[in-house]
């Protein structure tokens, strides 16, 4: 038998992703399902970064619930044995991403099938008589003004490297009499993106928050919601990942002065040396 110590940190971000996803796929279905009587974009903003404050308090240290920030962290900031666990924490939190849109479903079905009985996709080709595209509860879809996927990448891009180097100031040791309660700094930054940034694309920021779900909502509205809006599930798999190195590469490059950041220990070597050379 595996000991349940060494089954914990896997076990976080499973769980931690799985609250994550009840939290805020149910604040969303809440939110269209009612027609906005039961809920507004400020409420959708706040229980997203209420989950993701929450979801940190599962561990010490805290899971990570995104693969974006767990392969951003282990190129920047090594540490040994770090790759090892790798491909066990993406597989748990893509699966508690599964689960937890599997959750809200459940609690949701009978809301879902009377405000969209048709079960349609952002960008589908099955059209909505009521214009309503329930699949949108369960993973992110683009705006309709977008002249392209670019766009949305680029916004994806942006929020997920606001939200890295928010982190990395957040946990930053030398920040650390500024921020006693480091998770309530990590609400008022996710706060911060989805009220300024989010609106777009649904700031996925984490790859687990849309592919997992969006892989549970294929058994309800088919390969369809894979291919919709040019292959745009791509986008929310993909751009957090470049967005959160560029977060972490501009926060150890400039503002980042501890030990263990290949940035900053590349940058040292410069200083010193006066030019880079390769060991």
């Amino acid at each position: 038998m595996i000991p349940r110590r060494a089954l914990k940190p896997y076990l976080a971000e499973f769980l931690g992703t799985a609250l994550l996803i009840v939290i805020g796929d149910g604040v969303v279905a809440q939110c269209l399902l009612s027609d906005y009587q039961y809920g507004t974009w400020l409420s959708i903003n706040i229980a997203w970064a209420a989950a993701v404050c929450l979801a940190s308090y599962l561990s010490d240290p805290s899971p990570t619930i995104n693969p974006a920030v767990t392969i951003c962290t282990a190129l920047v900031r090594p540490s040994a044995g770090q790759w090892k666990t790798i491909p066990g924490k993406l597989a748990a939190q893509f699966l508690g991403g599964f689960v937890g849109a599997a959750l809200v479903y459940v609690n949701y079905r009978s809301a879902i099938l009377a405000w969209d009985p048709e079960y349609t996709i952002p960008w589908g080709s099955i059209l909505s008589p009521s214009g309503h595209h329930s699949a949108g509860i369960f993973s992110t879809y683009p705006a309709a003004f977008f002249s392209s996927n670019w766009e949305a990448v680029f916004s994806e891009v942006l929020g997920s490297a606001v939200l890295m180097f928010g982190c990395l100031s957040i946990s930053d040791p030398a920040n650390a009499h500024r921020f006693p309660a480091p998770q309530l700094s990590l609400f008022l930054l996710l706060l911060s993106i989805g009220a300024a940034l989010g609106w777009q694309t649904g700031y996925a920021l984490n790859p687990a928050r849309d592919f997992g779900p969006r892989l549970f909502s294929a058994i309800l509205y088919g390969r369809e919601v894979f291919t919709a809006a040019g292959y745009y599930c791509f986008v929310p798999l993909f751009a957090p990942i470049i967005g959160c190195l560029i977060g972490a590469t501009t926060y150890d490059s400039m503002l980042f002065e501890g030990d263990g950041s290949r940035v900053t220990d590349t940058l040292d070597k410069v200083e010193n040396h006066g030019s880079l050379r390769l060991e």
